[in-house]
């Protein structure tokens, strides 16, 4: 008996919404550290902030 047979996998609802719940945790974990980060470095962040909106702007799809 092959090994992915021996145990039975979980239905694909309960995995998107696993996967879905993983990625909101992560999404937040994410976000928390960004306002850490401009709390302990707020000229740093400034300065990434500008240079994001600079390449946003001159990005040419």
């Amino acid at each position: 008996m092959p090994a992915d047979q021996s145990r039975p996998q979980p239905a694909p609802a309960r995995e998107a919404r696993d996967r879905k719940r993983r990625r909101e945790d992560f999404l937040a974990d994410l976000a928390e550290a960004q306002r850490l980060r401009e709390r302990v470095a707020p000229r740093r962040a400034r300065m990434a902030r500008l240079r994001q909106q600079q390449l946003l702007r001159t990005f040419f799809y």
